[in-house]
């Protein structure tokens, strides 16, 4: 789906325009092959170049093509998807700002609802504000995982984490896992703008780049530091649930020791032979007792030597 969108006037929200003009933001969501061909046919864009948008596993880079300056990159979207980031292409052209979204997300909601108030016709202005948008995404997530993280930790003080956790813990992990090998080449793209092979900046806009690969840097300590955290957690985790086992194996081979001390006296007084007492009247108290003596003494010495 194309959408076109147009505002001139700064401090108005965007507005829906029925065909595009110089300085129109022109969003391009879930589109087909036929879609692409139609978008490189009436811009002048690379064909190749904008097949790698809806490509799923497509990293966050920049090129240059003629005129037109192509800024690939990820947003974080987790909900209901097979994979935490989506791609997304940036197309900044002499005319046009192009965006093009491998899928129809919220990603870019804010802008054209008007809650981010901007102006198309500033283009370099609206991609850094689209970049500072998706530096939001990752930050709104990770506070979401802070929040599953001490939920975990408290989980595994009380030793309650089920296995439906468990799973859900080994997912997390690979979300961060992705959200690093997204960050890491996003703060890489952004240190590329500096440079002025690509478009011209104002004063704004390079301290407005600075703040986002600051943030996209720190973003990405603070997802690895997420990442150690939930990995401790985890192998915690397995260490608590390997000693219980083994503490449970420990137990059980005792009391299996303890059960095989009368079962062996019974079998001894039992054998069809003379044996002690067997004339004896109170025989049968005489050799339980022995049984349980035999035990407690057993008990007690595996009490002290910590096996029990």
């Amino acid at each position: 789906m194309t959408t076109v969108y147009y505002n001139a006037v700064k401090d108005a929200a965007v507005s829906i325009a029925d065909t595009p003009k110089n300085g129109s933001w022109i969003s391009v969501m879930g589109p087909d092959v036929s879609e692409l061909d139609q978008l490189a046919g009436n811009y002048g864009l690379d064909r190749d170049l904008l097949g790698d948008a809806v490509d799923i596993y497509e990293a966050p880079r920049i090129e240059k093509d003629g005129n037109n300056v192509y800024v690939y990159t990820r947003y974080c979207y987790p909900e209901g998807r097979e994979i935490a980031t989506e791609p997304l292409l940036l197309v900044l052209t002499p005319d046009y700002l192009i965006t093009v979204m491998r899928a129809d997300t919220t990603i870019l909601n804010r802008f054209t609802s008007g809650r981010i108030i901007t102006t198309t016709t500033q283009k370099t202005r609206l991609l850094l504000q689209i970049l500072e948008e998706i530096n939001r995404s990752y930050l709104l997530q990770m506070n979401r995982v802070s929040k599953q993280i001490l939920r975990m930790r408290a989980l595994l003080r009380q030793s309650q984490i089920s296995n439906r956790d468990f799973v859900g813990m080994i997912e997390l992990e690979e979300d961060l896992n992705e959200f690093v090998s997204a960050l890491v080449p996003q703060a890489a793209l952004l240190s590329a703008f500096t440079s002025t092979k690509y478009f011209r900046l104002y004063e704004e806009d390079k301290e407005l780049i600075e703040d986002l690969t600051l943030e996209a840097r720190e973003l990405t300590e603070l997802t690895k530091s997420r990442l150690r955290t939930l990995v401790n957690i985890r192998q915690a985790y397995d260490a608590i649930a390997t000693n219980n086992l083994n503490q449970t194996f420990k137990r059980l081979t005792s009391i299996a020791i303890f059960m095989s001390i009368p079962t062996l006296i019974g079998g001894f007084w039992g054998m069809n032979v003379a044996v002690p007492f067997q004339n004896y009247e109170h025989a049968f108290t005489l050799v339980v007792c022995f049984a349980i003596a035999c035990v407690t003494v057993a008990v007690w010495f595996f009490r002290s030597k910590k096996w029990f």
